[in-house]
């Protein structure tokens, strides 16, 4: 069984920090479950970030490896890396909150410090015309993806319906959680904040918890959860009708008339 929110020894991480630890160097944090205190180990990776100054190379790609029995996730950027995050909607939902949330366990200059402070102190209101406009064309694109299930689902083609099933799902969830500026504090939370946001009880979370398939037994079948997620997405259109742009709508508008000529409705009691 796995133990719940064990710390990480001081022994441990300062290990960590002497192997990490270079010229290139100006900051080693620790983010994710082991900042939050709420790991689960051996099940919960532990999340480090190099911050490497601006001159040095820094790839973005992470490293993984094993040390002590615990998976590391080592990642090297800089530190406009983050102030360009913070100035992106669509990052901005995960990078503000892992920021406020990071540990540091070596800041030779003080400069992590000074951006967790920018953190705490950085405010969504700024981003909210990107935001919609960020989901308006995240709306209408995937409007191709809406007549591919359609088609899947006249064809039974189970493979193709799979896949665009699960992209179209994450996309409109993708969409309310930027639009709605959902800051997202785990990727175990991330649905969980976004169904609040919208109302635990509200028809968008029916539909949500639906094409997730997760709300009846046996499981459904590919064909219903593919229905939920077309339904799902005519009802997140409803929601963010605001935030789109009239050239999107238009789009939006006639493909929900190709579901609604294609598919029968099934109410949610």
């Amino acid at each position: 069984m796995a133990e719940k929110n064990v710390p990480l020894s001081d022994e441990f991480l300062k290990k960590l920090v002497v192997d990490l630890n270079d010229n290139s160097v100006q900051a080693i944090i620790l983010h994710g479950s082991y900042a939050r205190g709420d790991a689960r180990p051996p099940y919960s990776d532990i999340d480090l970030v190099r911050i490497v100054q601006e001159s040095f190379p820094h790839p973005e790609h992470k490293r993984f490896l094993y040390r002590d029995g615990y998976l590391l996730s080592i990642a090297s950027r800089p530190l406009s890396a983050y102030r360009k995050r913070f100035a992106r909607p669509e990052k901005a939902i995960f990078a503000v909150p892992g920021v406020r949330e990071a540990r540091i366990l070596l800041d030779k200059d003080g400069s992590f410090k000074t951006l967790q402070e920018e953190a705490w102190a950085w405010t969504w209101a700024p981003l909210q015309v990107a935001a919609d406009a960020y989901a308006s064309q995240l709306m209408v694109e995937q409007t191709e993806i809406v007549l591919k299930t359609l088609r899947a689902l006249i064809l039974h083609d189970l493979v193709a319906l799979a896949d665009m099933t699960l992209d179209l799902f994450s996309a409109v969830t993708e969409a309310v959680a930027v639009q709605r500026g959902v800051l997202v504090e785990s990727g175990n939370t991330y649905f969980h904040q976004v169904q609040k946001t919208i109302g635990v009880q509200s028809l968008w979370t029916q539909y949500h918890l639906r094409a997730a398939g997760i709300t009846s037994h046996p499981p459904p079948s590919a064909e219903k959860r593919g229905k939920e997620t077309l339904y799902l997405y005519e009802e997140t259109a409803r929601l963010l009708r605001p935030a789109i742009s009239s050239e999107h709508w238009e789009v939006i508008a006639q493909t929900i008339e190709t579901i609604e000529k294609t598919l029968p409705h099934e109410e949610i009691g």
